[in-house]
């Protein structure tokens, strides 16, 4: 019996060697694993940290384009009225350009009239 323990505990310390050999390279694995992990998550970081710089840059240009949307807006509304006034205007001197036109004829006819009797 001793020869069969012999063989059983040299294949017993085979296996626990190659046990103890998975092992070491599971624990390298998983060493390598959290490397990558690490590396990973510094990058994020990074990329998290850029977007973050750049998200209020983006913030103020937006905010900027608006507001000269908004001012052009007024312009244009501005402009829009003067225009609206002026036509008024225009059609009002027209009126009385005609008016006045008118009048002044009426005045030449009667003049040559009197000179002419």
């Amino acid at each position: 019996m001793t020869a069969e323990e012999r063989v059983s505990n040299i294949s017993l310390q085979r296996q626990i060697s190659a046990l103890s050999a998975r092992l070491d390279q599971v624990a390298a694995d998983v060493v390598e694993i959290k490397t990558m992990l690490k590396d990973i998550e510094a990058r994020v970081r990074r990329l998290e940290n850029h977007e973050a710089g750049s998200h209020p840059l983006l913030e103020n240009r937006l905010d900027a384009a608006w507001r000269k949307l908004e001012e052009h807006d007024r312009r244009i509304d501005d402009l829009t009225r003067i225009v609206t006034r002026l036509d008024q205007a225009n059609r009002l001197m027209a009126w009385l350009g005609g008016i006045l036109g008118s009048t002044v004829l009426i005045w030449l006819i009667t003049q040559i009239l009197q000179v002419v009797r």
